[in-house]
């Protein structure tokens, strides 16, 4: 028996050096302080923790359980929060697609260089090496300089769909004869007319980004040396995509080797619900509805016409509804079956088999928490990718959205009876939910295993398509058909003149 004990035992002790030896020194940098980006990436870091790797991230949120293999270089005082915006800078800053575009890239660029300027970040570039480099594609790619100062991979995250202007850096197919772009109000382009504005989309954004992030290239060279190369060549350098997004829900379209799916990633398992909550959730004789348009929008500054609206339609409801408020304070004439509150833990909330109906902004972390739950969602979209995300729900019937500039309190209250009342609704949402959990492998182990694909295989740069490395001229073969055009022609003229003599003799 000793023998084999100790044999058992130094396979252990083997095994434990293994791990410890394959340990990475990650960095990390978050984009925006926004809670939802960051929901996602905490999800990502807390996965490659939990694996044993080490990481240092500059974000906003310092973690709230320490851990000896987590820093956190905390910019939370240097960084202005995305939250609670007043209506008309969600309205005219965030809505247009190019001025969320510009928004956005202001945040970033912000956050880089707080960053790059942070005496923390300074020390740790200065005195450990780091074998990986994690950032979110958002709206600049300053932060990709990181990965290129230090010569060391780069995984990135999309903390929704892919972004329409990331589409070329990484050559994944993106024909918007068929495929919409993030901002579109609708899931697929099936007319003439939603086609041609879909091309006219596509190409405005994208030249949009390429106009907005012309400083990122400047930023980098700012802080890491004038010999740094173009941000354009930098951005390819990136090794492997996650999408929180999943083809069961978005409709499908191709995905270059080096994309990923990990919609879900921010998933927790249940916990019960706190016992106020619990009890006023099954006393409901005629079910629940929950209420939350997200954290940006001020529920406050919505137009008053909309909020008594939202209020009188609910007044007349026999449902209970539990609405997600900015504060603990209770409404103005708020209706006697709305309860009202500051936080919510929605995701727990929304599965409660009483919970009947989820009203919401279509937020992307939102929408995958509905999908999961299997629950039938009426939006009520405002800004950015939420009007695609909730016309989604429509084309897989489960789900219907109302248009907040056309609000009327007869037809809220008419989509939520329709939901209500006819089973189908459910039906699919199920059906949904299903096929959004029917996969090989779960979000967090897609996250380890192509994570650390990268690590043992020095970028894994293999995996990306080559046509990343092509002239644009080259790449729509338009060299080829100038050529063609050339010889054609001469062809031609060659033979009428040809034909002018015969025809003369």
């Amino acid at each position: 028996m000793r023998p084999l004990c100790w044999l058992l035992l130094s396979g252990l002790i083997a095994v434990g050096e293994r791990r410890a030896a394959d340990a990475a020194n990650i960095l990390a940098i978050t984009p925006i302080a926004a809670a939802s980006h960051w929901n996602v990436m905490s999800s990502v870091l807390d996965v490659l923790v939990n694996r044993g790797h080490k990481i240092t991230v500059v974000s906003p949120f310092p973690r709230k359980t320490p851990h000896e293999n987590y820093t956190t270089i905390d910019v939370s005082k240097l960084v202005p929060f995305a939250i609670a915006s007043p209506w008309d800078t969600v309205i005219n800053v965030y809505k247009p697609s190019t001025m969320c575009i510009k928004f956005l890239n202001t945040c970033q660029q912000h956050m880089c260089h707080t960053a790059f300027g942070h005496p923390d970040l300074q020390n740790a570039l200065r005195t450990r090496a780091y074998d990986l480099v994690i950032t979110e594609l958002l709206a600049s790619r300053c932060d990709s300089y990181l990965a290129s100062q230090l010569g060391i991979p780069h995984v990135a995250f999309v903390s929704s769909q892919m972004l329409t202007w990331y589409q070329d850096s990484f050559d994944n197919p993106s024909n918007p004869a068929y495929i919409t772009t993030l901002n579109s109000p609708y899931p697929k382009p099936e007319t003439f007319v939603q086609r041609f504005w879909n091309v006219i989309d596509y190409v405005r954004v994208y030249s949009y980004f390429k106009y907005v992030d012309v400083m990122a290239t400047a930023i980098g060279r700012q802080y890491f040396g004038k010999n740094q190369p173009d941000v354009e060549t930098i951005i390819r350098n990136i090794s492997v995509v996650f999408l929180n997004t999943h083809s069961s829900f978005d409709l499908h379209k191709p995905l270059a080797a080096n994309f990923k799916e990990i919609g879900g990633i921010h998933l927790k398992p249940a916990k019960p619900l706190p016992a106020d909550l619990q009890e006023f959730i099954e006393s409901a004789e005629h079910g629940v509805i929950y209420f939350n348009l997200g954290s940006v929008v001020r529920m406050e500054d919505m137009p008053i016409d909309l909020q008594n609206g939202i209020k009188e339609g609910f007044a007349g409801l026999p449902q209970k509804i539990l609405w997600k408020l900015e504060s603990n304070s209770t409404l103005y004439n708020q209706p006697k079956n709305v309860y009202t509150r500051k936080w919510y833990p929605q995701y727990d909330v929304i599965r409660h088999p009483n919970v009947k109906l989820f009203i919401t902004h279509g937020g992307n972390s939102g929408v995958i928490e509905a999908i999961s739950a299997g629950i039938p969602v009426l939006g009520i979209p405002i800004f950015f990718d939420q009007p695609r995300n909730l016309e989604l729900f429509e084309h897989w019937g489960s789900g219907l959205w109302e248009d907040y500039s056309n609000f009327t309190k007869e037809s809220f209250v008419g989509k939520i009876k329709k939901i209500l009342g006819d089973p189908r609704f459910k039906e699919n949402a199920v059906k949904l939910s299903n096929r959004f959990h029917d996969r090989p492998i779960s979000p967090q182990e897609t996250v380890a295993y192509w994570t650390e694909y990268v690590l043992r295989h020095n970028g894994a740069h293999h995996l990306k398509s080559q046509a990343i490395n092509t002239n644009w001229f080259e790449y729509f073969s338009l060299d080829f058909l100038v050529l063609v055009s050339v010889l054609t022609t001469s062809l031609l003229y060659f033979l009428y003149n040809i034909m002018s003599i015969v025809k003369f003799w």
